[in-house]
């Protein structure tokens, strides 16, 4: 076949932004705009995003979700603006059709341009929202809360004194207390999803979490290790890329922890003497650049994060119980009976029991830290709105710079 000019330019052309995503580390999200042709392309991309619109059951969830990505905006990104009637076009907003808002997000004339920007933003939060329901479905939180939780509390005891203690009754630290994070809501998944790189709802580390909070700075280190030690946390099972320590100086605690147990063996200070100096000895760490830009630069802790191997019942096998109880009844007629027989005989080699590791975050700090973590830049409000503030830049960013923003809303 022939080469035409045609042909050969059709070949070398690329959808740069799409090439990005793929193989140059850009999250689709960042993209400013999509190339679909037609609806019957659109309705392509949505089938092998996951969701057929002409199946009755995805497109109410595809409308389940535009809907609430509108909200999210509206609530969290741009209430005032809303408030004011800076909103999208009314054919957006009121759309059922994901189709309607990729064609817009499509659409690259010039006098489409914020209508362009309203539906590349509300694609960002509800891509995010599909990612988030897909995890969702994945695990049973609850049973990954409570075996993770049961690990914990076998370790948390009241002593004769009625002080809350954490690890073994022969060895164990006094605590201020325990926060447990017993579930993410879905804004704030959603949030930390948006201001993300990645933008994948795997990345989620700390759907479940704790905040272990001791008397005194130097009993943190030993809350780390009981963690080990008593198979809190398994170490290989730890992310190391993601563990923090903005609160103790640890080459400075294991030059002086080495020192005093020296002492304290060679007889030259007492058991509570010991105790004492080093607690006067253990020095916070000089706090250097965060990983996270939304984390306030004084915020102390050590953090780790973790995962657990979590085993739960096939949900999908509670109708086989049923119908062998139907069986053994023997309320129904031969045939029915075959019929159940048959099936359970093709859904036995099912698994029982589902299994996969579930990611949990585990921060340690002492009173003191604590308390300063809850006022000033490293109060958990200047945190949300750091995340709410990048959101809103990285969703809304073309709509809020472009000038028509009074002639947002037809008439």
């Amino acid at each position: 076949m022939e080469t035409t000019a045609e042909n050969l330019s059709n070949l070398w052309s690329f959808n740069w932004g799409a090439m990005e995503v793929l193989i140059g580390g850009k999250s689709s999200i960042d993209l400013t705009e999509l190339e679909m042709r037609d609806r019957t392309d659109a309705l392509e991309f949505l089938r092998y995003y996951g969701y057929d619109p002409e199946n009755p059951q995805d497109a109410q969830k595809i409308h389940s979700v535009i809907c609430e990505a509108w909200n999210f905006i509206e609530k969290y990104l741009m209430p005032l603006e809303w408030a004011s009637g800076r909103r999208p076009p009314d054919d957006l907003l009121m759309a059922d059709d994901a189709c309607v808002i990729l064609l817009a997000a499509s659409d690259r004339r010039t006098d489409s341009g914020l209508r362009q920007a309203w539906a590349c933003a509300v694609l960002r939060v509800m891509h995010t929202l599909a990612h988030i329901d897909g995890v969702a479905k994945f695990a049973d939180v609850e049973a990954a809360r409570t075996q993770i939780m049961n690990r914990f509390l076998k370790y948390i005891f009241r002593n004769a004194e009625g002080q809350l203690c954490f690890g073994s009754r022969e060895n164990s630290v006094q605590l201020d207390r325990i926060e447990w994070k017993l579930r993410k809501s879905r804004e704030s998944i959603l949030l930390k999803l948006l201001h993300k790189k990645a933008n994948v709802a795997e990345t989620i580390y700390d759907l479940l979490g704790m905040r272990i909070i001791t008397k005194n700075l130097s009993d943190v280190m030993v809350v780390v290790k009981f963690l080990r030690e008593f198979h809190m946390v398994s170490f290989p099972n730890c992310n190391p890329a993601r563990a923090r320590n903005s609160l103790i100086d640890i080459e400075g605690f294991k030059h002086n922890v080495d020192m005093l147990r020296e002492m304290l063996e060679e007889g030259r200070i007492q058991p509570h003497e010991f105790t004492n100096i080093l607690q006067g000895l253990t020095k916070p760490i000089s706090l250097g650049n965060h990983s996270n830009p939304h984390t306030a630069k004084d915020y102390r802790a050590v953090q780790l994060t973790c995962r657990q191997l979590i085993r739960y019942p096939n949900p999908s096998l509670q109708w086989q119980d049923k119908m062998s109880r139907f069986i053994e009844e023997g309320k129904s007629t031969p045939i029915m009976q075959a019929v159940c027989k048959e099936i359970l005989l093709m859904a036995a080699s099912e698994e029982k029991v589902i299994e996969g590791f579930f990611p949990f975050e585990l921060q340690v700090m002492d009173e003191e830290s604590a308390s300063q973590n809850a006022i000033g830049d490293a109060a958990h409000d200047r945190y949300k709105q750091s995340q709410v503030k990048a959101a809103r830049r990285r969703v809304l960013h073309r709509v809020l710079t472009l000038n028509d923003l009074p002639a947002l809303r037809s008439v």
